[in-house]
């Protein structure tokens, strides 16, 4: 019976744990206007809901800096967050950034693509990198453009 008991309570203790582990980190996704409302950048962070807890930000077609660990998490400058998901963890993200980068031809996540220009109606933008982003991680976000 003491078995059976020390089990199930190790079990409980091992189950919490590591949820809360896996949901300590969540990516964030957000949007800033490019140009008169028809097409956004995306741009993702990895937070703990309060803070952001790296320095690289993943987005494709864009130079700018937009995640700064130990900034808040909503320090993206003229953004609003759009949708999140869990995380693992920065590993996890980099790995899907790299992934995304050599799907999309934007090595080190550069603002343009070396083999498409950005287009919001074909997948060359950053929706379309974002999606692929987000598939990788096994949860795709929403998003506006067809990405032909």
């Amino acid at each position: 019976m003491r078995k059976a008991l020390l089990a199930a309570v190790l079990a409980v203790v091992t189950v919490s744990f590591s949820a809360s582990a896996y949901s300590a980190y969540y990516v964030e996704y957000y949007r800033n206007n490019l140009f008169l409302g028809l097409a956004y950048h995306r741009v993702a962070c990895l937070t703990d809901w309060s803070t952001i807890q790296s320095d690289q930000d993943y987005d494709g077609f864009s130079s700018s800096r937009y995640c700064y660990s130990g900034s808040s998490s909503d320090s993206v400058p003229g953004a609003s967050c759009f949708d999140w998901n869990y995380a693992t963890g920065a590993a996890q993200l980099d790995a899907c950034g790299a992934h995304t980068n050599e799907v999309y031809d934007t090595p080190n996540y550069a603002r343009r693509s070396n083999s498409c220009n950005y287009n919001i109606f074909t997948d060359c933008n950053s929706d379309c990198w974002m999606r692929e982003f987000s598939t990788c991680q096994g949860y795709t976000i929403p998003i506006a453009s067809p990405c032909f």
